[in-house]
Formats: structure tokens, sequence, C-alpha cells
């Protein structure tokens, strides 16, 4: 079985397009055609229903869209991957009727087909084996079940794709994943033939910073590859990651970069940005290209001395980020919930929706070997914090109000990593670690205003960002501010929204009326996100 080198995924990060339930089996057609037959190539399409109001029957109608109206073989030439609840974040139930979902696109699919269309199903927010081996038990429940009402063979194989979403969890992912094979092998009787796993960007980047998702995904590839090597299986990792740097910088004009920075990723998502706000035709060129040369680098291996340095690395940024978040969650969370919904989702709240955790500073700590790091980590540890916006909404929420993410604690953690640890250690972050920080960084200083940013944070927070970003341009060559016409339109649409925006914000009265505001405010966000090439 192939490993398919390109996700389409359903992601609500597109600025200027809503696409409703009923839209996305039509989308998931055109996202496995051909681009010789008018859609984008890709070669997997992600039905998501995690925290989402997805219909059950979708999968089938995706696979049932391909096998009507193509000549490719759902399951060979191409693959339908649902991502299925958590039992644990949303319900029990919803899981086990997103598995018979699956059941039902395989018996349709029999008719036509000998083979099997979906095999293989995405867990999210993996913390442990046992939640793996517990849909894994689930699964043969439904299997029964299908297997009396449609004679579908209760033994095919089924495969779990972890999605590991935080930082603490991505820093463990060989030990989860060594413990999910001995659990199939010893509970199950089964032993996995094929292992992809999903390295989530967006999640640890909000609950972190930037540099902490990036150094934790590569020490992830890194893991895969290693423990590819000692069970002799191949373990492939899908870089789960979004338009913006601070979401994984998955852009045309960044592949490359993306390629060489997580060497080992045999996967890459394609989210709603990237095709409805930077366009169909370059993101038909970007799958072209990753199809081409994805895999070709040699992967990520760190010994055990480096692995060390960049886990002592994630500490200290770990701690500079947090400074900064804790001190203005509460302040984006109300913007965020001004962004738009692009796609239908659960409500976060009430007994089908969900919210994300707070940050564990204090599991960081478990994993680096400096003692005085550990320390300052597990007494930053809080218990609570306002439930957090989903990734998307909050880097939306910061560029809107020009202070974009990437900078979060970036500069003085590399000053304190000078301190605690030497100048060579900058030079690695430079040159080995994250060799494409100066490509993010020149992305999004192009959107950053601070001056604007003081009307809706704390003093003390935008202080600490603009230190961050002098001490960086003493490091590395970029600029802050517009750097074409394009960008001084950005900077005029977000001064004309200011006073919008604190009338919806701080509730005040304004001069016109709600609608009026309320339609101002979505053309703006519109705008900015196609100028920026994503909503979030």
């Amino acid at each position: 079985m192939k490993i398919p080198k390109t996700m389409v995924t359903q992601h609500p990060d597109s600025a200027t397009k809503y696409t409703p339930i009923q839209d996305e089996a039509e989308e998931g057609l055109e996202s496995l055609t051909s681009i010789e037959d008018g859609g984008l190539g890709s070669d997997e399409y992600m039905v998501d229903y995690e925290g989402k109001m997805t219909p059950y029957h979708q999968v089938s109608q995706v696979v049932m869209g391909i096998i009507q109206n193509t000549d490719l073989v759902p399951g060979e030439d191409v693959y339908i991957t649902p991502r299925i609840p958590s039992a644990s974040e949303e319900t029990v139930f919803r899981q086990l009727m997103t598995l018979m979902s699956i059941m039902e696109a395989n018996h349709q699919a029999s008719q036509y087909q000998d083979n099997l269309p979906v095999f293989e199903v995405i867990h999210p927010m993996t913390k442990d084996a046992n939640e793996l081996l517990d849909v894994k038990k689930r699964f043969r429940f439904v299997s029964k079940l299908s297997k009396e009402e449609f004679n579908i063979p209760e033994d095919f194989n089924f495969y779990l794709i972890p999605l590991i979403e935080e930082v603490p969890e991505l820093m463990s992912i060989g030990k989860i994943l060594d413990e999910y094979i001995q659990g199939c092998e010893r509970e199950l009787d089964e032993q996995p033939e094929r292992l992809r796993v999903m390295l989530g960007r967006s999640d640890p980047a909000l609950s972190y910073g930037n540099l902490p998702a990036v150094f934790s995904a590569k020490i992830a590839i890194s893991e895969c590859n290693k423990l590819s090597d000692k069970l002799d299986l191949d373990v492939a990792p899908i870089y789960g990651a979004g338009a913006l740097p601070f979401r994984g910088h998955i852009m045309p004009d960044n592949i490359e970069s993306v390629m060489e920075e997580f060497a080992g990723a045999k996967t890459i998502t394609i989210q709603s940005g990237i095709r409805y706000d930077i366009g169909y035709e370059e993101t038909r060129k970007l799958i072209k290209k990753l199809q081409k040369d994805l895999s070709k680098q040699d992967p990520l291996r760190y010994d055990e001395q480096e692995m060390e340095e960049i886990k002592n690395y994630i500490g200290v940024f770990t701690k500079h980020y947090l400074r900064t978040f804790y001190q203005i969650i509460e302040t984006v969370k109300s913007i965020s919930d001004l962004m738009p919904s692009q796609r239908d989702r659960l409500a976060r709240k009430g007994p089908v929706g969900y919210a994300r955790d707070v940050p564990m500073p204090s599991d960081i700590a478990k994993l680096v070997s400096d003692q005085e790091l550990q320390k300052e980590l597990t007494e930053m540890q809080l218990n609570k914090l306002p439930e957090l916006p989903r990734a998307i909404s909050f880097t939306a929420s910061l560029y809107t109000i020009g202070l974009p993410p990437e900078f979060i604690g970036t500069g003085r953690g590399l000053e304190e990593v000078g301190r605690r640890f030497g100048d060579d250690a900058i030079d690695k972050i430079l040159n080995k670690y994250y060799p494409s920080i100066e490509n993010d960084l020149k992305f999004a200083g192009r959107f950053v205003n601070l001056n604007f940013a003081q009307d809706f944070l704390p003093d003390r927070s935008v202080r600490m960002v603009d230190q961050d970003i002098k001490t960086l341009m003493d490091y590395i060559d970029f600029e802050i501010g517009p750097m074409n016409d394009q960008d001084e339109v950005y900077m005029d649409i977000m001064e004309t929204l200011k006073p919008v925006l604190k009338e919806v914000y701080m509730d005040k009265p304004g001069l016109m009326s709600q609608e009026t505001e309320e339609q101002l405010f979505k053309k703006g966000l519109e705008r900015m996100g196609k100028i920026r090439g994503s909503l979030g």
C-alpha cells in the first residue's frame, strides 16, 4: 500500500470561503480528481468529524463520488481518511457512529470494487497508547455488527493514525507508539503492518509557542525514523500544518524550506487557506511539487546529545511564550469569538462540544535535563485558564490586531539560550535546528503593528513582544511593517477596522448599525486574510 504524499483537509482556515457541510463531498471529489480532469490531483482527502457537524454518510458520498465520476480506485489510487472524534473529548457514541460510517462506505463500494476503499482513520488528541487500543477494540465490536448486517469481512486490516498534537506528547512520541504496538500484540494478538502518525503543528504553537512547536515536530520525525529501524516497520509521519508560519508555513513559495526543515515527513496537509485564499492554480503546482519531491531528502535523525539540547531549548522558549500568553489569552479569546467560522463546527461548550486543555509546562519540565529550568517550568503550571480558542482563530486574532504570534517569546528565548547554554547554542538554533526561521519571520514581520496591538492588549505584554522583535533583529535579517503595496492596503484595512473592533469588542455604542458594522468587519477580515494567504 502506498503512502499518500498530500492530504487535503477540511480545516476552517480560509478567510474568503465558507464551506457548508453540503458542499464537502463535492470538495472531496474535486480534491482527489486528477489535474488533467480539472481537480487538484491530491492522493488523500480527510473527512473530518473532530468537533465538527459532518454528516455520518459523508464518507460514503466521497467514496461513491470517486467511483462513479472518475477512473480512480478508492483505497488504491486515492485515499479517503476520516478523522474520528476523541471518545474522551467528545463522546464514545460519536466515535462509534463515525466507525459505522466507514462500514457504510465499504458496504456501498463493495458493489463496484473488490478492495475496501476506507481502512484508515485518524485519532485526534492522542495522549497515550490506551486511547488507541480502546478504539481498536470498539472497531472490533463494529466489525462484528457489520459482518452480521452487511457481510463485510471482520478480519480486514484496520489501521489507526494517531494524531499527536501537544508538545509534551510529541517529545514522547517514541514511547507512545512503542506502547501502542506492544499493546496491539499483547491485548489484540495483532501486529500493525502499517503505521502512519500525524504530527499536529497548530495546537502545539497555540499552547507553547512557535519554536517549541517546530522543535517538537522535528523530534517526533526523528523518533519515528528510529522506531522504523527498531521495528522493521515504516513509521510514516504526516506533517499536519497550515499556511501561516505559526501554523506551519505550508505555502507554495515556502515549500522547499518545509521539505528541508521537516525532512522525513511522508505526507503534507493541504488546508483550506491554501486552496481558497492563495488559489487553485498555485495549489495544483504545490501538490505536483510535493508528489515529485517529497521524501527525497535524508530524514531527520538526532542523537541523544542533540535530543537533550533541543528539549532544553523547548523549555526555554516555552517559558517566555507562556509569560506573555497568560497575560493576553483572555483578551485574545474574546477577539477570537469575532472571527468567522468557515466550517460547520460543534459548539465549544455543551454535551457534544469540547474545549482545549490548558498548557502543561510541568510536563515539559519532566523532559528537560536542566534542573533550574525544570523548577521554573513547574512553577509556571496553571490549573485553569479561560477556555482556549482554536489555533486558527487565535492566530487570526493576533494577526488582525498587528501582533503575529510567531514573535511571542522568541527573542527573549533566544537571548536566554545564549546566556544559559552559550553563543554556540544560538548558532545551532539558527543554522542547524531551525534554519527556516528567517523565512518565517520575514513573512510575519510584514504584518506587525504594535501601536495597533497596544489598544487591545496589556501594555506589559506588548512591551515583551517589542523586546522579542528588537532582540531577533540582532541575529536575523528581517524587517517589520509593509513590504509592498498589498501590505500597505492591509495596514489601511486594519486601521479602518479599529473603531468597529473597539465597538464590538469593548461593547461601545457606535454610529453605524450593527448590521453595517458586522458586514464591514467581515469584509475587512476577508481582505486581510486574502492578503496574508489564510484566515489564521
